[in-house]
């Protein structure tokens, strides 16, 4: 399972391993209909109502989830589903509202990926995925400051485009002693831009 680069080449992988499904046409656009075994999911239109949500049964066995245009606004389902996840993306889950019940994933959560949820804030839970080496809080609520990026030993990547960070602040980023990458928009509050960002990274992790 190697996601270098920050990517899934899904047509290098064992399509019995893949899972597809639109619930709310109740549509399986995947050769495998076998959730159970599968280790990679891409889901959309989650509803947290129990006609969907038990479509979908618990699994050790995921390693990947994509939810698209998901209802959740914290993460107890997925917590409770699928504790052996080590990747996570949320794309356009716009009632999500907080990190409630994410540290449930805290074992084994490498890589978290949350697309367009601006009403989303996090509070303590989510500084408790001590194994998180790529975070993404893109087109998320804004963030008081980077001081908790020191929580995360392991983390390599960080990107935070579209999200506001209040203090403007991102020296943090440069004294994180693993992050390698990141990416931003930049704005005029900022303290550091995105070139000098990148030119900065790139004489640290050359040292």
């Amino acid at each position: 399972m190697d996601w270098t680069f920050n990517s899934i080449l899904f047509d290098e992988i064992d399509v019995n391993k893949v899972y597809q499904k639109d619930l709310k046409n109740n549509d399986i656009s995947w050769p495998n209909q076998n959730f159970g075994n599968s280790e990679y999911a891409i889901l959309w239109h989650l509803k947290t109502t129990d006609k969907i949500v038990n479509q979908i049964p618990k699994s050790d066995n995921l390693k990947f989830l994509q939810l698209n245009w998901a209802n959740i606004t914290d993460f107890s389902l997925i917590a409770d589903k699928f504790t052996k996840l080590k990747r996570l993306e949320l794309q356009c889950c716009i009632k999500l509202l907080n990190d409630d019940f994410i540290d449930g994933l805290s074992e084994n959560l490498e890589h978290l990926h949350i697309l367009t949820s601006k009403k989303f804030i996090f509070e303590q839970n989510l500084l408790k995925l001590k194994n998180l080496r790529i975070l993404c809080l893109n087109d998320c609520g804004p963030i008081e400051n980077l001081d908790f990026l020191k929580l995360f030993p392991k983390l390599e990547d960080f990107r935070f485009v579209n999200t506001n960070i209040l203090d403007g602040n991102l020296k943090p980023i440069l004294e994180h002693p693993t992050i390698k990458s990141v990416g931003f928009l930049n704005k005029r509050h900022f303290n550091i831009k995105d070139l000098e960002m990148q030119k900065l990274l790139g004489e640290k992790t050359n040292k």
